[in-house]
């Protein structure tokens, strides 16, 4: 696994470029909550949440990015990450079948895939 800890400062920067799309969600909370999980968003309210949970996703993909330069900030950062996509993941997996066949399902995946070379990354 030295590949990963060779390519950690890229890694952090694709990573970070996929989290950071997900400002879609705080701009067009309507069309990301269709487009994702297949359902409409249908109060005030849920549109809210959706646009700050934009927000944060977007932030910490920023962050992300920001890591790949700064090797002291990266432990937390990571941490929040894999908090994040790994919460994300088990929650579209609860969900059985209900996302299978959603686009919320592949990004569940690719979450999950950068939760393991987070971990991989910081258990060496």
């Amino acid at each position: 696994m030295d590949w990963i800890r060779g390519n950690i400062q890229w890694i952090l920067i694709v990573c970070g470029a996929a989290t950071r799309s997900m400002l879609v969600i705080a701009l067009a909370p309507r069309f990301a909550a269709r487009f994702i999980f297949g359902e409409e968003l249908a109060t005030p309210s849920s549109l809210l949440i959706a646009r700050n949970w934009g927000a944060m996703i977007f932030v910490s993909g920023l962050l992300l990015i920001a890591s790949a330069g700064h090797p002291d900030f990266r432990l937390p950062i990571m941490l929040n990450a894999i908090a994040g996509k790994l919460g994300f993941t088990l929650l579209v997996f609860a969900g059985g079948k209900r996302y299978l066949a959603k686009p919320a399902f592949p990004m569940a995946i690719a979450d999950l895939a950068i939760v393991l070379l987070f971990v991989v990354y910081l258990a060496r």
